[in-house]
């Protein structure tokens, strides 16, 4: 008894925990990290330094991209985020942190490995209560809309993936080929996974305690992010989705019939 009421406590703990400043300074720092590293092909210091306001557009929007498509989807201001002053100069001292402190001592400090996975970890604890809250966001709006909700929490899971060529385009690089729908990553495909399992148990399928759930998806989530950053392993789930979609999805055209045929 003890025990369960010790793990329902922590899971509570976890599912409830305030995320700021914590968790959202590792997310806002991956965030310019990305954006300053997908820039070193534009001039790197050079960039940087000449194009400052773009650099802080670009960080912004790539910090708050889940909230901006959600906003858009679901007929919000899309710039309703930005009344938030605390959250804005938040991220503003860490993009200038990252990107414009002296000997680049904050960016080293950050892309290094340790603090690199510190940060990555406690993202996806983030990016597990965004995918919650976007489901719960568009189960309020539209009750019943199973479709919509699902994509309510994974946009607010992986936002970025959806605004990357926006983001791009700011800067001057235009990668239309780099779309969520075209090439699906896996922090696309995780978001929609764990947004129709929130969906299932709330429509009652999935008979479990929330608090748990929610830490197995955390659980699941530290894992492939882990994995990913030891494995160097893109897309942890392709292993998975590999034979499921050669089997639904892969056709045979007459020509590789006569080649079976043939063998």
């Amino acid at each position: 008894m003890v025990t369960e009421f010790f793990l329902s406590e922590c899971a509570h703990y976890i599912m409830t925990v305030d995320m700021f400043p914590v968790f959202f300074a590792a997310h806002f720092t991956l965030a310019a990290l990305i954006v300053r590293d997908d820039s070193k092909d534009l001039g790197a210091g050079v960039f940087r330094q000449s194009h400052p306001f773009a650099m802080w557009c670009c960080t912004v929007l790539a910090g708050l991209s889940g909230v901006f498509v959600a906003n858009f989807l679901f007929a919000n201001p899309l710039v309703d985020i930005l009344k938030e002053h605390k959250l804005i100069m938040f991220i503003t001292l860490i993009w200038y942190l990252v990107n414009y402190c002296p000997y680049d001592i904050v960016y080293r400090a950050c892309a290094s490995k340790p603090i690199k996975i510190l940060a990555s970890v406690l993202q996806e604890f983030l990016r597990v209560r965004f995918i919650y809250l976007g489901l719960e966001q568009a189960s309020k709006i539209y009750p019943g809309a199973y479709i919509i909700m699902v994509i309510g929490g994974a946009i607010k899971g992986n936002g970025y993936g959806f605004l990357r060529i926006v983001e791009r385009l700011i800067r001057g690089k235009w990668t239309p080929e780099a779309n969520e729908i075209l090439n699906m990553t896996y922090f696309a495909k995780s978001a929609v996974y764990a947004s129709i399992i929130f969906l299932l148990h709330h429509i009652d399928i999935i008979a479990f305690p929330i608090q748990y759930l929610y830490c197995a998806i955390v659980a699941i989530f530290v894992v492939f992010r882990l994995t990913i950053i030891f494995g160097e392993v893109s897309d942890p789930l392709s292993s998975i989705e590999k034979p499921i979609c050669s089997i639904l999805f892969r056709c045979y055209t007459k020509s590789q019939d006569i080649k079976v045929k043939t063998n």
